[in-house]
């Protein structure tokens, strides 16, 4: 397997996968056009392929089963030896003889190409090398129709196989870790950058790369939520601090959110203000869990949270309440947010089984900071399935 590519056992699954989802979609072949892959890849091509391609190349599949790659001669081995691929089509001089001839020889009445307006994830294909598939296609077979591969992508990446599901797990549980690990580190005086420095050393130390820039906001002196660079602002005492991180495993990823506070002294627990906050976003996430089920739409979720959160007296958070989680951190395809023009048709598409969701409202307490947790779920039949523990009170540190 190429580096960085996902396990060939889940690049078998997911090649099968998409054969079947062309028969459903009623869509002929799709084809994945690549070049110097090595270079950047778009998300899909590791769920499909097995190492780089240099030269123009495409990986494509029909609806009846076959697989190809027309390649590079010099890149043949690595697909050749994966047994994965019905036939590969290696040429030297031009890409748009097999390329033509695979089109003529099946004709294919409906052609999908990774371009959509919606989700990032599906949308790979350059607009030069769109412009240079559709003129090639619409020469071989002149009554094509070429279509967006979007519902093919997003159903491949978003449905977890029992081994990717385990990779998250695993990703998960590795971060939980080092929260506790966090939990004895931090005190008062310790600045957010010597606790970034802390869990980068916590990832090195197990060999793990972070899954995102790790974000550490303390009080309410900065921005406090978001995605901003950490800081010399030091932890003082009656500070909310809240730490946002994860890590891959496997290549593929976690994204967890802790809230924490740090006692004054004489206190024994958190201000009323404090635990208020914090149990707003908690009992959100767990009203949002119960309803995270195959066929709801994202937007249902987000009305939940974002309802529970105003009715509580605090202002909507000005994100998403979650998205999807995979080998990106941010995994593409639908999403549970809100009917914002940013976020397109994607709070609007169904939820399927054995998606894996981030739940992530947030709020902020005045004058003492970022109140935030994120846990990492699976769609469910009844509902959310927790990977990670669920963080039912506010952590306090003396």
């Amino acid at each position: 397997m190429g580096k960085d590519f996902a396990p060939v056992e889940i690049v078998a699954q997911k090649l099968e996968q998409a054969s079947k989802l062309l028969r459903e979609k009623d869509i002929d072949m799709w084809i994945t056009f690549v070049q110097e892959t090595s270079a950047g890849r778009e998300r899909i091509f590791d769920y499909i392929a097995v190492s780089d391609l240099t030269w123009e190349s495409a990986v494509v599949i029909t609806k009846s089963g076959e697989k190809f790659v027309i390649l590079g001669q010099f890149d043949e081995q690595p697909f050749r030896d994966s047994k994965l691929y019905t036939k590969m089509l290696p040429y030297v001089q031009d890409f748009r003889e097999p390329m033509t001839q695979l089109m003529k020889e099946h004709s294919p009445k409906k052609v999908a190409l990774n371009y959509s307006f919606s989700d990032a994830s599906a949308d790979g294909i350059t607009y030069g090398k769109y412009v240079y598939m559709e003129k090639m296609i619409k020469e071989a077979v002149p009554g094509a129709e070429i279509v967006s591969a979007e519902e093919v992508i997003g159903s491949l990446i978003s449905q977890k196989s029992p081994m990717e599901i385990e990779y998250i797990e695993k990703a998960v549980e590795v971060t939980e870790e080092i929260f506790t690990e966090i939990s004895g580190f931090l005190k008062a005086g310790r600045t957010e950058r010597e606790v970034y420095d802390f869990i980068q050393e916590r990832f090195a130390s197990r060999g793990l790369k972070p899954s995102f820039e790790t974000l550490v906001f303390s009080g309410d002196r900065g921005d406090g939520m978001g995605h901003g660079q950490v800081t010399d602002n030091k932890i003082q005492k009656g500070d909310l601090l809240h730490v946002d991180m994860g890590v891959f495993y496997n290549g593929y990823a976690s994204d967890l959110q802790r809230t924490w506070y740090i006692l004054k002294d004489g206190e024994d627990k958190a201000p009323e203000a404090a635990v208020k906050g914090f149990n707003t976003i908690r009992d959100a996430i767990v009203e949002s869990g119960k309803a995270l089920r195959p066929g709801a739409q994202g937007i249902e979720l987000d009305n939940i949270t974002r309802g529970h959160v105003t009715k509580n007296g605090y202002p909507e958070y000005p994100h998403a309440l979650g998205h999807q989680l995979g080998r990106y951190v941010h995994d593409g395809g639908a999403l549970l947010g809100p009917a914002w023009a940013r976020y397109k048709n994607t709070p609007f598409m169904k939820l399927g089984a054995n998606q894996v969701f981030t739940l992530e409202p947030s709020l902020k307490v005045p004058g003492m900071g970022a109140i935030g947790i994120e846990e990492d779920v699976i769609v469910a039949e009844d509902g959310a399935k927790y990977l990670s523990h669920l963080q039912t009170e506010l952590w306090l540190i003396k």
